[in-house]
């Protein structure tokens, strides 16, 4: 396993502070989140890739993940609006050259709340062709999609390891992957081994933080309902290699190279402890 934390809950500091911070802290990777700070869609340059890369090779840091900014904009790939669909389509296609300039294997795709007055199974056909079309642009390009369930709370759209394994399923694309975020399983009640089991191979990607069980906020690793060593120790008992990123964007943003020290020391502690 390699370890890493998202650029998100560092919004406030430059791009270069925030690799700085994951090299002082030990950490093995960068999930870049898609904010003006930090790598802005569209508009996103050869020059600015350039600089990326440059950041990656002087804190000897990778990317192993390139997250769009999608969830609550008006850019859904689920909607029933054609022209919002396609916007939703066109930044994500943009996402994945950005992904490729900067050398970055995977990019993260939400599927957004669809809308209330709407049938599932349509919802499902809209993302089918949104998610198949956003994958034949992947394809060649070296960039796998990664799908993340969200919870309920946020959309109803894909929130569990079988809605991610029948989506790989209809979609049929040799580019789509899926993700386990360790709040949903929580809050509708389902083991992580279920993800390990359904998914195999296709599960490329995991986001840790805590939960409180009933939310959707992602919190420090100290607080919450899980014991954290006993989730990594699930994640190498079923002998995942992957990236462990950590996304804790529901604690303030006053301080985040406290919660990334806090994060650094939780993280070391397990490591030694599980062999990880």
């Amino acid at each position: 396993m390699k370890f890493g934390f998202m650029t998100l809950d560092f919004k406030r500091l430059p791009l270069e502070h925030v690799f700085k911070l994951g090299r002082e802290y030990g950490f093995d990777g960068v999930e870049i989140f898609c904010n003006r700070n930090h790598l802005f869609l569209p508009g996103f340059t050869a020059e600015k890739a350039r600089a990326i890369r440059e950041l990656k090779k002087k804190y000897d840091l990778e990317t192993p993940m390139l997250t769009p900014n999608t969830l609550g904009k008006e850019v859904n790939i689920c909607s029933s609006d054609p022209e919002e669909r396609r916007d939703g389509i066109t930044l994500l296609k943009q996402g994945i050259d950005a992904a490729e300039m900067i050398e970055a294997p995977q990019m993260l795709v939400t599927a957004d709340h669809p809308g209330y007055f709407r049938e599932r199974e349509e919802i499902w056909s809209v993302l089918v062709e949104s998610m198949a079309e956003i994958c034949d642009y992947a394809c060649g390009k070296g960039v796998r999609i990664v799908m993340e369930p969200v919870t309920p709370m946020e959309s109803p759209v894909v929130t569990t390891s079988q809605d991610c394994s029948r989506l790989i399923r209809d979609v049929n694309s040799p580019a789509l992957y899926a993700m386990l975020d360790i709040v949903p399983p929580v809050v509708v009640h389902e083991p992580f081994s279920q993800y390990f089991e359904l998914l195999g191979d296709r599960l490329s990607y995991i986001h840790i933080c805590n939960t409180d069980g009933v939310t959707d906020a992602h919190i420090r690793l100290e607080t919450g309902v899980y014991s954290i060593p006993d989730v990594i120790n699930v994640f190498k008992h079923h002998r995942y290699e992957g990236y462990v990123t950590t996304e804790l964007y529901s604690e303030n943003y006053r301080d985040p190279e406290l919660l990334l020290a806090n994060t650094a020391r939780v993280l070391r502690g397990i490591r030694e402890e599980i062999k990880v």
